[in-house]
């Protein structure tokens, strides 16, 4: 017995041994891996092939050697480049290394293999639209070419050197004709760019040309257009200019540009009815009461869910409960099932004494777990619902899911710090996986904290009740600590991040904000010389540096507006500025209502988002959630003098 106890012994330390071996062995290849990427870089080809040998059997070693194609493009090195296509097919880097080859074919003008390879992959004609369309030119599809690029130069592309040939052989053509002037005008026109409209005018007919200089002249005066308006041009060029300059006068006066369009006797029908249709808009979204009628007064066919929305929500500020829930039993029947009108037809029928059928309304929404449920079950004075559970995964699918090669290598691209990479080579190992692999996928993005992975693969198991995985209490250190330096909830910062970035530390938005919290480099400037301390716009990505920068900014909006949630979520999305001349214009007394008529839709989502999701984080930490309507509760001063 105690010779088996002692093999068994020494069986667990060469096991735990060998499993350190390993890791270090691991550790050690990350880093000749990063040394390698620098001596390819830095041209150090012998330190390179030295690296490169050691790394054989680590799981990036594809990465290398498509690289080394890649730096091998310029040497025209054409052969390596088709070995390491074929040979790493698998690997999404593969698809940079064509692009890259591609554009390079395409520089030595070498077009039937540049054809070759658009073939390969069609969606890189998409990613590639002036080298695929020089392409058919060059290889003999001369009218699809031209077409393709009338079409382009009408929509306001501009041309690189590579088309250039195309663009003698077009005009040669007799391009661009009258038509296609205007339209290119057109559109350069509404960007403002006039030097270039100014060269283009030049070929219009004598008579048009005067037009442009109005057109100009009337863009910085807008409202001109109710007294100086000549309509002594052509129909389809008095149209274009007439909906530039009404769209630039509906931005500085909306009543103007109402009355611009109403007076205007060459605008009618269907056209009539779409400009309408976006001043009624504008001026919803700018809460005007004469909106409501606008709206209502549009043809059924101009009338959509938006508009019908801003009616509802127009009503709802003005406290009109009759004509709100009119408005809403009006929606098709698809609309008026969406949460956000079940809750407003309930409040409507309470308020109008229909409590029975408020009541089942209600508890209808009470059932669920979001923004409109948690409001609807204050109402009841009945508890949240939370329906919470999280799911256990089979080791043996875990395991299998964890050896796919490419969940290898999204591991160690993640292991790494380059999310980006991690992510491509995730999606790939994931390619058609099923509900019980994305469980395994999720548990693999808890192991490793990889947050943001963590939940898209519950929601793609359909786990939607896993609220672990689906709101993680990520980075925890620096939350907690940035808590307690500006007296914010945790529960506040994690509710923000969990909306801006999913927890994708490598997050960048269409606009430039980046990282966790999803900040502008400008705004991480401000804040960070606020704190006297500097800050790169790398540092962004960086969580600990997002965490402390987010929440120092979410500070200074609670201090600005007074602790309302509500009102602090709204100014970080949409900016404070805006918030407070929200305020000034709309008074209220339905805190929720003004919460709905928020201007942005994706602000309106993302404050509704943020109340809700810091009920979950709530619960998830204590079990005793603060109400969502205690986020409204402190009204900012502005408004406190608004409602009185």
């Amino acid at each position: 017995m105690r010779l088996n106890g002692l093999i068994v012994v020494l069986l667990m330390s060469w096991t735990g041994a060998a499993e350190a071996a390993v890791a270090a062995d691991v550790k050690q290849q990350r880093q000749w891996f990063s040394e390698a990427r620098a001596a390819l870089k830095a041209d150090n080809d012998e330190h390179f092939e030295q690296l490169k040998s050691r790394l054989k059997d680590y799981p990036l070693f594809p990465y290398l050697e498509l690289w080394q194609a890649r730096h091998a493009l310029a040497l025209q090195q054409d052969g390596l480049v088709e070995t390491m296509l074929s040979r790493h097919a698998d690997i999404p880097e593969a698809v940079d290394l064509r692009l890259a080859w591609v554009r390079e074919l395409a520089r030595r003008g070498q077009w039937p293999h540049v054809a070759e390879q658009l073939a390969l992959l069609p969606g890189m004609a998409t990613q590639l639209p002036e080298i695929a369309m020089v392409t058919l030119w060059r290889n003999g599809h001369k009218d699809e070419a031209m077409s393709i690029f009338t079409r382009r130069w009408m929509q306001g592309a501009a041309s690189a050197d590579i088309s250039l040939a195309l663009k003698h052989a077009w005009q040669k053509q007799g391009h661009p004709t009258v038509d296609e002037r205007w339209a290119r005008i057109t559109v350069l026109a509404r960007r403002g760019l006039w030097q270039q409209v100014s060269g283009l005018a030049s070929g219009l007919l004598a008579r048009q040309q005067p037009w442009v200089r109005q057109w100009q002249l009337m863009q910085q005066n807008p409202e001109a257009i109710l007294t100086d308006w000549q309509a002594d041009m052509d129909q389809a060029v008095s149209r274009r200019m007439f909906g530039d300059i009404l769209h630039r006068l509906a931005r500085q006066d909306v009543l103007l540009a109402w009355q611009a369009l109403h007076r205007n006797r060459h605008i009618a029908g269907d056209e009539l009815a779409e400009y309408q249709r976006r001043i009624a808009l504008r001026a919803a979204r700018q809460h005007l009461p004469e909106a409501a009628d606008w709206l209502a007064g549009l043809p059924r066919a101009r009338q959509n869910s938006e508009t019908r929305a801003w009616q509802v929500r127009l009503y709802l500020l003005q406290q009109d409960n009759r004509r709100a829930l009119k408005a809403i039993r009006a929606m098709p029947e698809q609309e008026q099932q969406q949460s956000r009108w079940v809750f407003w037809k309930a409040q409507a029928m309470h308020e109008l004494g229909q409590k029975a059928g408020a009541r089942r309304l209600y508890d209808q929404l009470a059932e669920g777990r979001g923004y409109y449920s948690f409001l609807s079950a204050e109402h009841l004075k009945q508890p949240y619902q939370f329906s919470g559970s999280d799911f256990e995964v089979e080791s043996a699918l875990r395991d299998t899911v964890a050896q796919r090669p490419a969940m290898l290598r999204a591991y160690e691209w993640w292991m790494l710090g380059d999310a980006g990479k991690a992510n491509r080579e995730w999606y790939l190992a994931m390619h058609g996986a099923t509900a019980e692999q994305w469980r395994a996928a999720a548990g693999l993005a808890m192991d490793w904290g990889w947050y943001d992975r963590m939940i898209y693969a519950a929601y793609r198991a359909g786990e939607i009740d896993a609220l672990t995985y689906r709101f993680p209490k990520g980075f925890e250190d620096s939350v907690q600590q940035l808590s307690e330096q500006t007296g914010l909830t945790a529960s506040l910062i994690w509710s923000v991040i969990r909306q801006e970035s999913a927890f994708n530390q490598r997050a960048v938005s269409r606009t430039g904000a980046r990282g966790l919290m999803q900040l502008m480099p400008r705004t991480a400037r401000h804040v960070a010389s606020q704190n006297d301390f500097d800050v790169q716009p790398e540092d962004l990505f960086d969580a600990g540096m997002n965490i402390r920068l987010g929440s120092l900014y979410l500070s200074e909006l609670n201090e600005r507006f007074d602790g309302n949630v509500a009102l602090m979520a709204a100014a970080y999305n949409a900016g404070p500025t805006r918030v407070s001349r929200w305020l000034e214009r709309t008074p209220f007394q339905n805190r929720a209502a003004w919460v709905e008529a928020i201007p942005f839709n994706e602000t309106r989502r993302y404050v509704q988002q943020v109340m809700a999701f810091m009920v979950v984080y709530d619960w998830l930490q204590a079990k005793t959630p603060k109400a969502v309507s205690a986020h409204l509760a402190s009204l900012h001063p502005l408004a406190e003098k608004a409602v009185n």
